[in-house]
């Protein structure tokens, strides 16, 4: 079968361009203006309780790959930075320190996940299906560890993330060849395991699940504003040496089971 492309990453130039574009002052408050609710997390005026999302993903833990520890940290106070600037009751999520990460390769989630994967009987057989196309993704000649500068805080259609470039064009060229040899497998084509959107260096921290008021969103904007200059001064970095698939029921637990295929840069 022929793969069908929906989509191409960006060029190494557009790439970064796009990233720091997408932390200036009039761009936050564009993205403010339109961000809604994700319906991924409910507050029950208590708690907050994650909604069903289930799917497969490639993806590099932050606290899985050595070295990141003081980024955990950086991030974690990030996440405290947004709600002690936004403190509206049940309308910030925040997702725990340990399901930060960075997704290489989307597979497949809801809907996709349940028809191709599921309801096809074939969840067991798909971690060694993926395993072969992690095999056929064969590193390049600069094999090693990848390093992504964490640079800002960017607010997406229903979350917010922190933004990551590639001062090393070599290293985010790296991260094309993996995916388009994941992309490429046919056995994945078949069932539906496709490229949908470009590669976006971040790591989500938070989710949005209140339809914000006017007067909140200039907030938002403004708190991400402030802290963004705040985390110019350390720009963490993100060290990447490995990836593997991981089965989520919703967006805040990754879990990687024994068997589970990984890949080393």
């Amino acid at each position: 079968m022929t793969t069908t492309i929906l989509t191409k990453d960006l060029s190494f130039d557009e790439y970064t361009a796009r990233q720091y574009r997408e932390l200036a002052s009039d761009r936050l408050m564009e993205r403010a203006l339109a961000v809604r609710p994700s319906g991924n997390y409910r507050y029950d005026g208590n708690k907050w309780e994650p909604q069903s999302y289930p799917g497969f993903a490639v993806i590099s833990m932050a606290d899985e790959n050595p070295g990141n520890e003081s980024l955990v940290t950086v991030l974690r106070a990030m996440a405290t930075g947004l709600t002690e600037r936004c403190p509206w009751e049940g309308s910030i999520y925040l997702l725990p320190a340990d399901s930060y990460h960075q997704t290489v390769a989307n597979t497949l989630s809801e809907k996709r996940f349940l028809d191709h994967v599921v309801h096809a009987g074939l969840e067991a057989e798909y971690p060694g299906m993926v395993g072969k196309a992690l095999q056929g993704t064969a590193p390049g000649a600069q094999a090693g560890l990848l390093a992504m500068k964490m640079i800002g805080l960017s607010i997406f259609g229903t979350a917010l993330g922190v933004l990551g470039v590639f001062e090393n064009a070599a290293d985010y060229q790296r991260i094309l060849h993996f995916r388009i040899g994941f992309y490429s497998d046919r056995d994945l084509a078949a069932l539906d395991v496709r490229m949908t959107r470009p590669f976006i260096g971040h790591i989500t921290l938070a989710y949005i699940e209140t339809d914000l008021t006017g007067e909140q969103r200039q907030q938002l904007a403004a708190a991400v504003h402030a802290l963004n200059g705040q985390l110019k001064k350390v720009e963490p970095i993100f060290s990447i040496s490995s990836t593997g698939l991981r089965r989520y029921d919703n967006l805040s637990v990754f879990r990687r089971k024994d068997g589970f295929p990984r890949y080393h840069f």
